[in-house]
């Protein structure tokens, strides 16, 4: 039988060590990335920014300018407001109904870390944001997008466990892959389409994003599956 103390406790060391991994590499990442675009030239990155920004980016006339209150609601589920509100529940919601406090920490940690780090990043490289009229309100730098982080750290870490958890009670996740991939698609061109990001501050944002799944899933994993084949009358951190 699995020793239950080791069980209690190994989690949040390991989930720790993985994240600060996570971000050191993230912010290396980005910043090499902005270094690398200066070295190289703005010139090309803003051509396609501005090609894509094109396509997707409405003026009056044109036909998708009706579909303004749909990316209005989307990019309102990327703001700081609709997503703490969003963190809080669904981390209740972890806690009592899955009894896991491990997964009600993750969300919460998840939440938190890209908003910070997304922060600190935009000081650093300090991208002013498109010319654009901008359809919201918005402050701040622009690379990368804190709407594009937070979709793909933090609601990608939601649909993450949802995943997770079918996958230990051996059920398909194909639904939350596809829905998770959807959202935080949606989200991202929200913010093209509203004129406040380039597009390749999207990207940036997803990177990021992407870097703290690629960390803390496994780890995230690892837990579930461990609780799940041993004792049930184990309750730290679950």
């Amino acid at each position: 039988m699995l020793s239950q103390e080791p069980q209690r406790f190994r989690f949040l060391p390991s989930y720790l060590r993985r994240s600060l991994s996570a971000s050191m590499i993230m912010i290396a990442v980005l910043l090499l990335i902005a270094y690398s675009v200066r070295w190289i030239g703005t010139a090309p990155f803003l051509y396609w920014d501005e090609r894509i920004q094109d396509i997707v980016f409405p003026n009056t006339a044109a036909a998708h300018y009706r579909l303004l209150p749909v990316a209005i609601f989307i990019t309102s589920l990327g703001s700081f407001r609709i997503s703490l509100l969003i963190a809080i529940g669904t981390a209740i919601l972890c806690w009592v109904y899955l009894r896991s406090k491990a997964y009600s920490f993750t969300i919460l940690s998840s939440f938190t870390a890209m908003w910070v780090l997304n922060t600190i990043i935009k000081e650093f490289l300090q991208r002013e944001r498109p010319s654009l009229q901008h359809l919201v309100e918005a402050g701040g730098y622009s690379f990368p997008s804190g709407h594009a982080m937070i979709s793909m750290g933090f609601y990608g870490m939601i649909f993450a466990i949802w995943a997770i958890e079918r996958k230990v009670h051996k059920r398909t996740f194909f639904l939350p892959c596809v829905l998770g991939a959807l959202l935080i698609l949606l989200i991202g061109l929200s913010r093209v389409y509203l004129g406040v990001h380039f597009p390749t501050d999207i990207v940036g944002g997803y990177i990021a994003g992407m870097i703290w799944l690629v960390f803390t899933v496994p780890v995230v994993y690892w837990r579930a599956r461990l609780w799940r084949f041993s004792s049930p009358t184990i309750s730290a951190l679950r």
